[in-house]
């Protein structure tokens, strides 16, 4: 846990403690009272979501190169191949093909098993994102057998590829994976908040071709 974690943590129990002053004090001894608490509750938010702000701002694009790991606490993954499938049950658009990433889930932790839930892997091309077709994805499974998922729970060190299926263009570089939570509280700590910059992305490899989707 950082600090800014920790700051806002203890921001937020510290809120419902003074809301609660607050209230107890606009009951018993008039609301202009409890109103000044609650002012200063209001005040003390709006300086932390204005550094908030400007931290999210001035934050750069984080830029993972292939091969190399994007971790999340003590879960960590790695982009390790991506290939276009040939074969496949399922028809992409006119112009477009299904293609595999490949992502290997490690458990950093040293204690206990732990998984990344609500994790979710869309690609990332000028501002637009760009979910992964479920048919495509059960038309895998169905081929290959029920793939390991990104959320899947590992025991202390160990590890799993997860493969991806998405449709692009055919005849153009498959763009770079986002790996996030969607919205969370986490997006209201300082350091943590993409609001006002570009998301931070995985470099994906160059493609290969396959004739067979299960192929690693």
């Amino acid at each position: 846990m950082t600090l800014f974690e920790l700051l806002f943590i203890l921001l937020v129990l510290l809120s419902v403690g003074v809301l609660v002053l607050g209230v107890v004090l606009g009951t018993t001894k008039g609301w202009s009272e409890g109103g000044k608490v609650l002012r200063v509750v209001g005040g003390t938010w709006a300086v932390y979501l204005t550094v908030l702000a400007i931290a999210d701002i001035l934050a750069q694009q984080h830029v993972t190169p292939v091969g190399e790991e994007r971790c999340f606490d003590e879960m960590c993954f790695t982009v390790t191949s991506a290939k276009r499938l040939r074969d496949f049950a399922s028809a992409p658009a006119p112009g477009h093909a299904y293609y595999v990433v490949r992502v290997r889930v490690t458990s950093r932790s040293l204690g206990r098993s732990q998984a990344e839930g609500g994790l979710r892997a869309r690609l990332y091309q000028d501002g637009k994102y760009f979910e992964a077709p479920p048919d495509a994805q059960q038309a895998y499974d169905r081929r290959c057998g029920t793939s390991a998922r990104l959320t899947q729970r590992l025991d202390p060190g160990e590890s799993l590829v997860s493969p991806l299926v998405f449709e692009w263009s055919a005849d153009s570089r498959v763009p770079p994976l986002v790996l996030d939570h969607g919205f969370t509280p986490g997006y209201l700590v300082i350091g943590e908040s993409p609001f006002f910059h570009k998301p931070d992305i995985m470099l994906i490899p160059s493609v290969q071709d396959t004739p067979s989707p299960c192929a690693a």
